[in-house]
């Protein structure tokens, strides 16, 4: 082996060298800011609520995600990465909820597996599907950046086993990572906002025969152009009480529940969770027992706005129902038979006297 052939050895050996010492540095600062695992080694993604509510919101979510750029590899054409998924999971408001990445798996024949692609750097968009669509949920509609670092594992001898690789690490970023690589720019998961609030129900009594014992029914029907997956709580006199997503009718695509619920003079019913956006009507049935029709505010019907102020109902509405006395017309009151007896005296004394006259005249 000739001297100049030698040292282009030397070279390339310590180039490699440094390139590989490079590289290792790199890969371990990138799993430092990957995202978390379970203990079953699964990585994951969080899925989490901000916003004014007075309760808790629990859907079923999908993720979409689309390959969008391989470097470093054997392949170069975005149509032959490994397929990453994310798995529809049930997530709830006020939790930090982890949904889980589902990686290609060298074990299922047919599948491309980063085996078959080798090592190197594999980005994919990630947005929230378009059927998450639950009432008072504003959903976190930018375009997401997962990165996945693949490299080839170790033999028994400690050599590199170029026909296997391994996930070194996954992150989530707000910007392109093949461009943006910005530690700043990593995120922990999807951040959505909730909003719900209170809908109050008074009821008032006006009259003076009024009793604060009688009882009415009203009927609330809540009105929503989006699923509703919100539990609504209330209480009236026959005790605590729900609606469950369950109950909510689809009506050609509007959805529809009623609660009917029973009051008396002075009790207020108290609709909590009630999504932001959802409508509401007011109808009380037939009061009966003496009662004029019902009389109604002008909140009877409307479109429940969240406040930020949770101690106090976001809306309330009144019912009011009369019933009072009245005057008998045609009837003698209690002195009528004294200014009957006035009156007839009268009468008389005038007989009398004017017979006096005319005998007095003959």
């Amino acid at each position: 082996m000739n001297a100049k052939l030698t040292k282009g050895l030397a070279a390339a050996a310590i180039s490699a060298a440094m390139m590989l010492g490079a590289a290792a540095p790199a890969l371990a600062k990138e799993s430092s800011n990957a995202l978390k695992q379970t203990q079953e080694g699964n990585y994951y993604l969080t899925k989490s609520y901000t916003g004014v509510s007075d309760g808790t919101v629990s859907e079923k979510v999908k993720f979409d995600v689309t390959p969008y750029k391989v470097t470093d590899a054997k392949i170069t054409k975005t149509s032959d990465m490994p397929q990453v998924s994310i798995n529809e999971t049930q997530v709830e408001s006020g939790k930090s909820n982890q949904v889980l990445l589902i990686l290609p798996d060298s074990n299922k024949d047919g599948l491309p597996d980063f085996d078959n692609t080798g090592a190197g750097y594999y980005y994919y968009e990630v947005k929230e599907d378009e059927s998450n669509n639950a009432a008072g949920v504003k959903y976190d509609t930018h375009t997401y950046y997962l990165k996945v670092t693949v490299g080839y594992t170790k033999n028994d001898q400690g050599a590199t086993d170029y026909t296997k690789t391994e996930v070194v690490s996954v992150s989530l970023w707000d910007k392109d990572p093949s461009t943006e690589n910005s530690g700043a720019n990593k995120v922990a998961g999807f951040e959505n906002t909730y909003e719900s609030g209170t809908l109050e129900v008074k009821k008032v009594l006006d009259g003076n025969l009024t009793q604060d014992t009688d009882k009415f029914t009203i009927n609330v029907t809540f009105t929503s152009k989006k699923p509703v997956d919100s539990e609504v709580r209330y209480t009236d006199l026959e005790g605590d009480k729900h609606i469950l997503p369950t109950e909510w009718n689809n009506e050609g695509g509007t959805y529809k529940a009623t609660a009917r619920i029973s009051v008396k003079g002075g009790s207020t019913v108290d609709f909590k969770n009630v999504p932001d956006g959802v409508s509401y009507s007011v109808e009380e049935e037939a009061p009966g027992n003496g009662y004029e029709a019902p009389k109604y505010d002008k909140n009877k019907n409307g479109s429940l706005k969240a406040d930020k102020d949770t101690s106090k109902a976001d809306v309330i509405t009144t019912v009011t129902n009369t019933k009072k006395s009245e005057v008998d017309t045609g009837v003698l009151l209690n002195n009528a038979p004294y200014i009957a007896i006035l009156g007839g005296a009268a009468v008389v004394t005038i007989y009398v006297v004017n017979k006096r006259r005319h005998s007095d005249m003959d």
